[in-house]
């Protein structure tokens, strides 16, 4: 018989994790009890994607780290307060190898460095481009730091065996071209790739793929994305819970659970008291929410609706009340807090780049802040603006909150509770 905490426990799906985090990894449950989940993911290059799967983590706001454990070749991540238990990530091998998603990745990461070093001359040629690299010592590469050198040769050597060989190809030569236009305004000495290790000077933490180094001593971190033309990436991607904690604010989380249940999830027949909805009795509230969505959608859309609001609100709210400490989130979340290190966002479009971020500006900006103003959208009910002001300019940063998970109707929306996803997407100057 099972005991009665084990009976109480809530399972934690795949679904469950912040959206994209796996990327095309394989991933299952293992085992779960009262107390620990454990997931294991399928990799060709453990360690790689092991580290990647911790960053993105990060990014998404949850708190997460790698521990030793005995009897792993590679040591697991281990998030303690993200889910109702402690959640274990085992990195399990595949077949040997590096894995496609940081295959690719790399591909786009480390040949515009190799080309730049070794003074290409940029063809359509797929093929020129391949056979180019294919001829360089990745050992005498200034652009290649000693402890990433395995990592490059493998990218050079299995780049030709990834499904998407021809797209991120066209990709690094749209980055090649970007470091190409940045020396046209700006002499450039090197340019590193940031795989694991960064260049000196750099935090070890910095958000860049590649970093690029000017005559000046200058150092600029490119973060790196590709996408179709028309996509919009973004360059926050975080959960209204980490959000209050970095502002130091957890008793406004509970404060906003209890509103949610009472003015959303109390009109649900049979929902469970305010202490246990989202916690002990989350389970229930999953099937309430579940069959309140197949008897009656119209009514579970607008409480959703209600719910969104609500938790708008309180994210303004949040950001409205303490200028200076809105400003060091601005800083620390979304800047990186690398002041001496700025960051442009550069995303690839086939054999082309766009420039997707004005990071660097915000960061020079904000020193000069003297008005913060969160407001919300009139024409979306998920977006939000956060308005940055000084003497003569106006700064707006568009900001959006909504669900990001998919599944039932327990899963994604008011089944997601009060932690919905919190995203900053683009800025605009006036």
């Amino acid at each position: 018989m099972l005991k009665f905490k084990t009976m109480l426990s809530e399972d934690v799906t795949v679904g469950d994790f912040p959206e994209g985090i796996f990327g095309e990894l394989s991933v299952e449950k293992k085992s779960e009890n009262s107390k620990t989940a454990v997931f294991v993911v399928r990799s060709e290059d453990r360690l790689g994607d092991r580290d990647e799967i911790l960053r993105s983590l990060k990014q998404a706001g949850v708190k997460a780290e790698v521990k030793e454990k005995a009897g792993q070749g590679v040591d697991p991540i281990v998030i303690d307060h993200h889910f109702d238990v402690k959640v274990i990530l085992l990195i399990k091998p595949k077949s040997g190898g590096i894995g496609e998603t940081t295959l690719n990745a790399s591909i786009t990461e480390l040949f515009p460095a190799i080309a730049w070093e070794t003074g290409y001359k940029p063809t359509t040629n797929i093929d020129d481009f391949y056979n180019h690299l294919l001829e360089q010592d990745p050992s005498k590469l200034k652009c290649i730091q000693t402890s990433d050198l395995d990592a490059a040769v493998a990218t050079i050597q299995k780049a030709s065996e990834s499904s998407k060989f021809s797209e991120k190809m066209l990709n690094a030569m749209g980055v090649y071209k970007y470091i190409q236009e940045e020396n046209k305004s700006k002499r450039i000495e090197q340019v590193y790739w940031g795989y694991r290790a960064k260049p000196a000077g750099v935090p070890k933490n910095h958000p860049g793929d590649i970093f690029i180094k000017f005559i000046d001593g200058e150092i600029l971190g490119v973060s790196l994305k590709a996408g179709g033309k028309k996509t919009k990436e973004p360059k926050l991607n975080t959960y209204v819970n980490p959000v209050f904690t970095a502002f130091k604010q957890v008793r406004q989380v509970s404060l906003l659970r209890r509103e949610l249940h009472t003015k959303v999830y109390k009109q649900i027949e049979g929902m469970p008291s305010s202490g246990q909805y989202d916690k002990s009795k989350k389970r229930i509230t999953a099937q309430l929410l579940v069959k309140l969505n197949k008897d009656d959608s119209t009514k579970y859309e607008s409480l959703y609706d209600q719910h969104l609001e609500i938790c708008r609100k309180s994210i303004i709210t949040l950001f409205n009340a303490d200028k200076d400490k809105t400003l060091d989130y601005i800083r620390s979340e979304i800047l990186r807090d690398a002041p001496d290190v700025p960051t442009k966002v550069i995303k690839a479009v086939k054999d082309t780049y766009e420039e997707i971020t004005s990071d660097d500006e915000l960061g020079v900006f904000l020193p000069m802040v003297k008005f913060v103003r969160a407001y919300s959208s009139t024409s979306s009910k998920q977006n939000w603006f956060l308005e940055l002001k000084s003497r003569d300019t106006n700064v707006i940063m568009e900001m959006s909150i909504r669900t990001n998970k998919s599944g039932n109707a327990g899963q994604k929306k008011l089944g997601q509770y009060f932690n919905l996803a919190i995203k900053y997407n683009s800025l605009s100057t006036s």
